[in-house]
């Protein structure tokens, strides 16, 4: 089983969603205008971070 974390940071003004998932050498994953993380690399989620710590963004606002 992966360990998910997510949380909400604060960056220059804006709330910024982002999601850990698994561990290892981190790969960041920054998703497309109009889209969301699950809807941009729901998918590929368990295989990414099956070896890997994939940290994955979205902004709030």
């Amino acid at each position: 089983m992966i360990m998910v974390t997510n949380e909400i940071a604060p960056v220059n003004g804006l709330s910024m969603y982002y999601e850990i998932h698994g561990a290892g050498r981190p790969l960041v994953l920054l998703h497309g205008a109009l889209t969301t993380i699950e809807g941009s690399f729901g998918r590929m989620l368990p295989t990414l971070a099956a070896n890997r710590q994939v940290i994955a963004c979205e902004s709030l606002k």
